[in-house]
């Protein structure tokens, strides 16, 4: 009797135990699942992980566990391997979109744009907005052209530093400031939404002094860059956005005004950025009171990571930055270059390079070794003993004659890369035959042509205001002015070094930025061509193809880009390529209003906007249309966020699906394929399913797919299965899934059963 109450007991601590182990193997499945949907990463890995290495050819798990790795793992090839092994079988559709981001993330940017466009074609419009795609796809856009041509900067070191403190490894020898936590030095609340508060102060700040620094857009919401300036009586001013020349819709940080006063670096995740924050400089005009068109600083500085705080030396001659692309999370690798603008372009030539020099490997010899060797050219230092002429209150504390020299000097070197390549593609039209392509090389070298001559009008309005400036303080000052000659003598002998080489092609801002189409329209009404905004030279508008005048806009909600008001006809080539353009003419006036680009979203129309301006129509402004006629802005904001926000459910079975989404649990699916000429069986399979079992039927090259939707347990599954094979003639497979998601059948029967 003991004998078999001890059994009895056994079989009930072992019933109790596996009930234990089946409900924790439930809770671990949805609990690594939401952990992935809530980005999660660290705490899903271990979970997907086991289940990829017992069930390695499941597509699910590769594909959740190349998701994981994908934000974990700064080795994105490991990611892309279980991606693409996902992709090949059953899986969402988002599968594409991750990998899109792993192949930008491992500089392999024509797959990333080919993977995230599959998915813009086949995505919701839900998806198209939440997961950002078009945003991606520019950066894969922007990577490819900004990797084309590079210089490979020369490196002095690289260290690993915390991120908190990264920045305390910045030393010149001549550098006089120190950066600082912005809101202890302010003496403000602290945020803990904004991730850095670096401020940088100089190590005497007089009236007139302005400290810059990142904080929170109220109105976007993302983060922009904002100065003040300090008042006579020693306070601050209110802080000051410095506009939308420098701030976009995205994030901006990590700002350092040069100590030369004109020259601002900072990050961006806005602008032509190839992922992640990118680092920009922008220089202050004296003429025009604004900031320069900020210039991406290129690959490899750049990459599709963070790049952070870039500071040059008070002599441009070295600079220190920093970037997350080869650490962990809290860490930052610190790097220092050498500055040497006379290096020339090199064409890239396959992905093993660019990871090569995305490293960014330490290839020149220590600082001090190379101070002796430049010695001998080394200007001097005239900052201090020059006539200071001071423009209002700008940068009271700098000379504009510094400004107008190293404003002079970059235009210069930009006119001087252009006439190289110029002179490349004259070489190549005379190698040209084919009429096309002479007449598409010849477009080009007339714009090349056209910027080149810009960039040197302005270099010699700079040149003669500095001339101007020397004549004042020639008398007295003779040596300084045979000091500038020098440098422009060694700038004029670096240019001619080294013929066999590429030097930069154009680096227009709109092909840069790639205000890529969206597909977010309703089918029939737009062609997919139409939508988003892009740049086409020469101009697909001409005079067998006008602009079109008061075309017929379609239904819904329409945002356009107005460049101008005009009392005559403008030629297309004055809209610099902007395509697709429209005119509005209203009866009775004389008054003809272009307008570029369609866009669905206010924010598409927004990243837009900025760009457009940089062209030079810096009056630009978004203009909303509904049903064909011009609205207030805030109107179709409105409207469009009514629509956004109305739930889509076309049917009852769509109920059915949506219910699903949302209740994790385990089911089952029938799946079987029939011949066309048999479709008579559908009829006789509907008789024998139950009231809460769906028939699902989907046409595939001349055959029907049959899913029977869904059941509970396998049991129910197998028996309903075995009814069907009869009338089928054929095998029916039971497929195990969770979420949407399918797992291995195995592992589905051993939770629920």
């Amino acid at each position: 009797m003991r004998k078999y109450t001890f059994l009895f007991l056994l079989f009930i601590i072992v019933s109790v135990s596996t009930l234990a182990q089946v409900e924790n193997n439930l809770y671990e499945l949805k609990s690594a699942y939401l952990n992935i949907q809530n980005g999660n990463y660290k705490e899903a890995y271990p979970y997907f992980k086991e289940m990829q290495r017992i069930y390695p050819k499941e597509p699910s798990y590769n594909y959740y566990l190349g998701r994981c790795l994908l934000f974990l793992d700064k080795d994105s090839l490991q990611s892309i391997k279980y991606l693409r092994l996902a992709s090949t079988k059953e899986v969402s559709e988002e599968v594409y979109y991750y990998l899109g981001l792993a192949y930008i993330k491992n500089y392999q940017f024509e797959k990333a744009i080919k993977n995230l466009q599959w998915f813009n074609k086949r995505a919701t419009k839900k998806q198209l907005k939440e997961l950002d795609v078009q945003n991606y796809l520019s950066f894969a856009e922007n990577g490819l052209y900004l990797t084309k041509y590079i210089k490979m900067p020369k490196v002095y070191s690289k260290e690993l530093r915390t991120k908190s403190d990264f920045y305390k490894n910045y030393r010149f020898d001549d550098f006089k400031g120190n950066f600082v936590d912005r809101d202890d030095y302010l003496k403000l609340k602290k945020d803990s939404l904004v991730e850095n508060s670096i401020i940088y102060i100089p190590q005497l700040i007089e009236k007139g002094e302005m400290l810059y620094f990142s904080g929170l857009n109220e109105t976007r919401g993302d983060f922009d860059i904002f100065r003040i300036t300090r008042l006579s009586d020693s306070t601050w001013s209110e802080q000051e956005n410095l506009g939308d020349i420098i701030n976009t819709p995205f994030d901006e940080d990590y700002p350092y005004l040069h100590s030369d006063g004109s020259t601002l670096y900072f990050a961006s995740k806005g602008h032509y950025s190839m992922g992640g924050y990118d680092l920009y400089s922008s220089t202050w005009s004296w003429d025009t009171q604004e900031w320069s068109e900020p210039e991406n600083l290129d690959f490899p500085i750049n990459s599709p990571f963070n790049d952070i705080l870039f500071v040059a030396s008070p002599n441009k001659k070295t600079a220190f930055f920093a970037s997350d692309r080869e650490t962990s999370q809290n860490k930052v690798m610190v790097y220092k270059l050498k500055l040497n603008n006379s290096e020339p372009y090199i064409e890239t030539e396959n992905h093993e390079d660019l990871l090569g020099y995305s490293k960014l490997n330490v290839n020149i010899e220590s600082e001090k070794s190379e101070r002796k060797k430049q010695a001998n050219i080394e200007s001097k230092t005239y900052q201090h003993s020059l006539v200071k002429i001071k423009n209002k209150e700008t940068f009271l504390h700098k000379s504009e004659y510094d400004s107008l020299l190293n404003t002079a000097i970059n235009y210069q070197l930009k006119a001087d890369s252009l006439k190289w390549v110029i002179d490349e593609k004259r070489t190549v039209f005379g190698n040209v035959t084919k009429e096309q392509e002479r007449a598409k090389l010849t477009n080009i070298i007339i714009e090349l042509e056209r910027e080149t001559y810009a960039l040197q009008k302005k270099a010699d309005q700079c040149y003669e205001k500095v001339r101007e400036i020397e004549q004042a303080n020639l008398a007295s000052q003779k040596l300084i002015y045979e000091d500038v000659r020098k440098v422009d003598d060694v700038k004029t002998n670096e240019k001619t070094e080294k013929l066999n080489i590429y030097f930069e092609p154009i680096q227009d801002s709109l092909v840069k930025s790639k205000l890529s189409m969206s597909s977010q329209v309703t089918e029939g009404i737009i062609s997919p061509l139409s939508i988003g905004l892009r740049i086409e030279i020469p101009s697909v508008y001409n005079s067998n193809k006008p602009i079109p005048l008061n075309e017929t806009l379609p239904v819904g909600i329409l945002y356009m880009i107005q460049l101008g008001a005009f009392s005559t006809e403008k030629a297309p080539s004055i809209f610099k390529g902007l395509t697709p353009l429209t005119c509005i003419k209203k009866e009775g006036s004389n008054i003809l209003r272009y307008l570029a680009g369609n866009f669905l979203l206010l924010k598409e129309a927004e990243k837009s906007l900025n760009t457009v301006k940089s062209k030079g129509f810096k009056d630009a402004y978004i203009v909303a249309f509904e049903n064909g006629k011009i609205i207030p802005v805030k109107n179709a904001v409105k409207i469009e966020s009514k629509e956004a926000a109305t739930p889509v459910i076309a049917n009852k079975d769509n109920q059915q699906k949506n219910q699903q989404d949302k209740d994790l649990s385990i089911i089952y699916i029938l799946k079987s394929q029939i011949s066309q000429r048999d479709s008579l069986l559908i009829g006789d399979i509907k008789k024998k399913l139950h009231e809460n079992e769906g028939l699902y039927i989907e046409d595939i090259e001349n055959a029907l797919l049959i899913l029977i939707k869904s059941f509970s347990n396998y049991k129910d599954a197998f028996a309903r299965k075995k009814e069907l094979e009869s009338i089928v003639k054929k095998e029916i497979e039971i497929h195990a899934y969770f979420a949407e998601n399918q797992i291995p059948l195995e592992q589905a029967i051993k939770i629920t059963e």
